[in-house]
């Protein structure tokens, strides 16, 4: 389960106001002035950057989460157990392999975005343990599970910011393996000939929420679903014609449609994310960073 060309491109946010000048410069004359979220008004400069940055390598680790989906519906693979679990672990497998820093941080990110999204309902008396999804924490520390069996060198730091226990993290190696062995043999059979490509359609919809358009712009300048597209045409025999779609949805969310063979990234799902980040920062004024 090794892609075959993951794109090298600079995951960095550019700077709020770099943002802000190269959409005012190219929008057409019926787009909205596009304006980051009202949080970052209590922020620095260096911290609003951060929350961009986060909610960048958020959007990078849910596409991948997506794309997951996508493999498990297009190849019709046998999934034992919850399928949001299983591509959670895919996702997280097919960043670690790639031995990118970029992506090292996004799986970070990935992980404290749960962390900070459990935070954000501890006043919810009710948890959905019915749901398709794990718990936030769950989720989070199945994350940080997998980074240490790929490098507790690596990813030992953070996790003992965490307080992961020690007995939990021995067992981690032996899970990761399992975990890409696994994938790596329902994949192998779907894996592209040489020279074989997949043409994907892709769409960064306009919208008129300023705030939308803020990310929208950061997320098609990053070119994160052509990321997508790079990584997975001539990695695996995937059918032309699926759909990588950015767009506004009324709800923080991203999904894979089957019928419609369409990935989509709500732009509210990257506001939520930044959101997140800055309400932390707000939060604990006298940390220097997320730790």
């Amino acid at each position: 389960m090794h892609p075959k060309s993951f794109r090298r491109c600079s995951l960095r946010a550019a700077p709020a106001a770099a943002v802000l000048a190269s959409l005012l410069a190219g929008q057409p004359a019926w787009a909205v002035e596009p304006k980051p979220p009202e949080l970052y008004d209590q922020l620095s400069d260096e911290q609003a950057e951060e929350a961009d940055q986060f909610a960048l390598n958020n959007a990078v680790a849910t596409v991948f989460h997506e794309a997951g989906h996508m493999l498990v519906s297009e190849f019709s693979l046998p999934v034992l157990g919850k399928e949001e679990d299983a591509v959670d672990g895919l996702a997280v497998v097919l960043l670690l392999e790639a031995e990118d820093e970029d992506f090292n941080s996004a799986v970070e990110d990935f992980a404290n975005v749960w962390f900070l999204s459990a935070g954000a309902s501890e006043g919810d008396e009710d948890l959905a343990f019915w749901d398709s999804h794990g718990l936030d924490e769950q989720r989070a520390y199945a994350t940080v599970c997998l980074m240490l069996g790929k490098s507790k060198e690596r990813f030992g730091d953070f996790a003992e910011s965490l307080e992961f226990p020690e007995y939990r993290a021995e067992e981690c190696p032996g899970e990761y393996e399992s975990l890409s062995a696994s994938w790596d043999t329902v994949l192998q059979p779907h894996e592209a000939a040489k020279g074989d490509t997949t043409k994907f359609k892709i769409s960064y919809a306009p919208t008129r929420n300023p705030q939308l358009a803020y990310f929208r712009e950061m997320i098609k300048d990053a070119q994160v679903l052509e990321m997508v597209a790079e990584t997975f045409s001539g990695s695996y025999r995937l059918e032309d014609g699926i759909k990588l779609t950015a767009t506004e949805c009324g709800v923080a969310n991203a999904f894979w449609s089957p019928g419609d063979r369409e990935m989509t990234l709500c732009c509210e799902d990257v506001l939520n994310s930044a959101e997140l980040d800055a309400q932390w920062y707000i939060d604990n004024p006298d940390e220097d960073d997320q730790e």
